[in-house]
């Protein structure tokens, strides 16, 4: 299982603290993983910017949704439906000079434990890489269990239930008076930490979901490796997962890497630096070993935005 962000900051910072002290008496390193919330970063100031931001309600978003209708318990802690579970919200970034023709490209970001999408965009900077990155598509944000530390995907994990959200962002998008009537072109599914889970889920699917064309994990390979595994060698598409040195996630990362390699599958396993992009990003199934914290691991060295750009690039 994935290790959780304890629910109280001031917990946490108060343990870290104690954690700091004991590592440098013992010579151990500080644990990584989602643990610890991410450094705050300057807000991601995108509107008029870098672009346009579209807030949409959708029936089909995530939540709310009936398996949480009572809320959630994690750890002792209790996390009611109200202000975790009952936020309908869609966010989609349209950057400057998007011109749709015909269909329509579409990158979502899942956020991770104890996040929200506002939180996620301002300290991630997610408008502004996603502007940076090239990318002829549009950026959506659905709204997960905001503020809690649960990687359950809510609707999303039903059935269809991404393509009935992706038909229904397209209508309010046409609607709303933002594109024509369009259909979805290619997908990617990007996402951090406990995202891992509402990604593997979609995979799965039909509609909609046979239209990914890759899956970023930033993080986030915590478990569910098989469904991963499985969708690389069925669809082939790109997968890129990038994470932190000593984490559950690198290690299950080996073992993907492993057995991708054992069945044939050409990998590319390479160090989080910018200056090796052109090397190591380009391939279709890479994995980054970042010297960067879980917290940092999107947007420490622009990582959101190099993988956008490279899958431009090799398109």
């Amino acid at each position: 299982m994935a290790l959780g962000e304890a629910p109280r900051w001031p917990i946490v910072a108060g343990a870290f603290l104690l954690l700091a002290a004991l590592a440098a008496l013992t010579g151990q390193e500080e644990p990584r993983g989602p643990l610890a919330r991410p450094a705050a970063r300057a807000v991601d100031a995108a509107e008029g910017q870098f672009g346009r931001i579209l807030s949409l309600d959708l029936a089909a978003a995530p939540f709310p949704d009936d398996s949480r209708q009572g809320g959630y318990a994690y750890e002792g802690d209790f996390f009611p439906r109200e202000g975790h579970y009952d936020d309908p919200s869609v966010e989609v970034f349209v950057p400057k000079g998007f011109e749709p023709r015909g269909s329509v490209d579409l990158v979502f970001f899942f956020h991770g434990w104890y996040s929200s999408i506002s939180e996620a965009a301002d300290e991630f900077a997610l408008f502004r890489q996603f502007s940076d990155s090239g990318a002829k598509a549009l950026l959506v944000l659905p709204e997960t269990a905001r503020d809690a530390p649960d990687s359950f995907g809510g609707k999303l994990e039903r059935g269809d239930g991404f393509d009935a959200m992706v038909s229904e962002l397209l209508d309010a998008l046409r609607e709303s008076g933002s594109t024509p009537r369009l259909e979805a072109g290619r997908i990617t599914l990007a996402g951090h930490s406990g995202a891992y889970r509402v990604i593997s889920r979609i995979l799965d699917q039909r509609g909609a979901a046979s239209k990914v064309g890759e899956v970023c994990l930033f993080d986030a390979l915590y478990e569910d490796a098989e469904r991963f595994e499985g969708w690389i060698l069925r669809s082939h598409g790109r997968f890129v997962s990038i994470s932190s040195q000593g984490g559950e996630p690198e290690a299950i990362s080996r073992e993907l890497e492993s057995s991708l390699r054992a069945k044939g599958i050409e990998v590319q396993a390479g160090s989080d630096e910018p200056e090796s992009d052109p090397e190591v990003l380009g391939d279709r199934v890479v994995f980054l070993s970042s010297p960067f914290a879980h917290g940092d691991i999107v947007s420490r060295a622009d990582e959101f935005r190099r993988v956008l750009a490279a899958a431009a690039a090799v398109r």
